[in-house]
C-alpha cells in the first residue's frame, strides 16, 4: 500500500484533532504641629478613607442586611451576570453552525473519496477503511454540535427577557442567572470530555486502521520506515493533546470563576 496517501490523511486529521487551549493606600498625611500647653484645641482628625462601601453606603457602611446595600449588591450582581451572560449566544450560534456545517462537507468528501479507491482481493483496502471512518467521524461529529443546542445558547435569553422591575424580580433573575452558571459550566463539561475522548478514539483508530496487518497478522513494517515512525508519531500527539483538552478549563468554567471572584471582592469590600 502506497503510504504517502496514507500519510496526508494522518496529517489532517492529527491537524484536526490537536486544533482545540492565568490598591495602594493614600500616602499618610503630614501631622500638624503641636498645640501649645496653653491651648485647649482637640486632637487632629483624619479624614476616613473612601472605599466601595463607603460610596455605595455612606452612612450606614456595607451592612448586607441593611435593605440600601442588599439593594446596590443584587444591583451591581446583576450588572456582573449582564456582561456574563447576554453575549455568549450570537457568539456561540454563529461559531458552533459554521464548525457544524465545516464538519459535515468534510466528512461527506472523505466518505465519497473513500469509493476512489478499488477493494483488495481480502476486502476494501486499508485506505478506503480509513478515509471512511475518518469522514465517518466528522460527520457525526458535525450533525452532532448542529443538534446539540449548548447551554450557552439557551440559557441567557430566558435570563435576558426576566423582569426587574421590583425587587422580587430582580432576586429571581438573579438567581436563575446564577444557577444557568452553574448548568453551563456542566454543559460546557460534559461537551469538551465527549470532544477530546472522541477524537482521541479517531487517532488510536487511524492507527488500528493503517496497521491492522502488523497488529494482528505480525506482518512487518511497510517501507520506508520514516513513514511509520511520522504517522505513529503524529496520531499519538493528537491523542495526547485532545487527552489534555478533557482536563483543561472552558470558557463556561472560566466566566463562571471570573464572577465568582468579582462577587467575593465586592463582599470583602463591603466588610471592610
Amino acid at each position: 500500500m502506497s503510504r504517502a496517501p496514507a500519510f496526508a490523511s494522518v496529517v489532517a486529521v492529527s491537524l484536526l484533532s490537536t486544533s482545540f487551549a492565568f490598591a495602594q493606600l493614600p500616602p499618610p498625611e503630614a501631622l500638624p504641629p503641636a498645640p501649645p500647653p496653653a491651648a485647649a484645641t482637640p486632637p487632629p482628625t483624619t479624614p476616613p478613607s473612601v472605599t466601595a462601601a463607603s460610596v455605595l453606603a455612606p452612612t450606614a457602611g456595607w451592612n448586607l442586611t441593611s435593605p440600601a446595600p442588599r439593594r446596590a449588591l443584587t444591583r451591581e450582581r446583576l450588572r456582573l451576570l449582564n456582561h456574563s451572560l447576554l453575549a455568549l449566544p450570537e457568539r456561540s450560534r454563529s461559531g458552533r453552525i459554521t464548525e457544524g456545517v465545516i464538519n459535515l462537507a468534510l466528512g461527506g468528501g472523505l466518505f465519497a473519496l473513500g469509493f476512489l479507491f478499488s477493494s483488495d482481493t481480502d476486502g476494501a483496502s486499508p485506505l478506503r477503511t480509513l478515509l471512511w471512518f475518518q469522514g465517518g467521524y466528522s460527520a457525526l461529529n458535525g450533525a452532532v454540535g448542529l443538534a446539540w443546542t449548548p447551554a450557552r445558547e439557551r440559557l441567557p435569553p430566558i435570563y435576558g427577557a426576566m423582569p426587574m422591575r421590583t425587587g422580587p424580580q430582580r432576586r429571581a433573575r438573579l438567581q436563575y442567572g446564577e444557577e444557568a452558571l452553574d448548568e453551563m459550566a456542566r454543559d460546557s463539561r460534559l461537551r469538551r470530555t465527549l470532544t477530546g475522548v472522541g477524537s482521541a478514539v479517531l487517532g488510536l483508530g487511524t492507527l488500528a486502521i493503517l496497521y491492522r496487518d502488523q497488529i494482528f497478522d505480525n506482518a512487518a513494517m511497510p517501507e520506508p520506515t520514516e513513514f511509520n515512525y511520522l504517522i505513529i508519531g503524529l496520531s499519538l500527539v493528537g491523542v495526547a493533546a485532545n487527552v489534555i483538552t478533557v482536563f483543561s478549563q472552558t470558557e463556561e468554567e472560566r466566566i463562571r470563576a471570573n464572577y465568582r471572584q468579582e462577587l467575593q471582592l465586592l463582599r470583602e469590600s463591603g466588610e471592610e
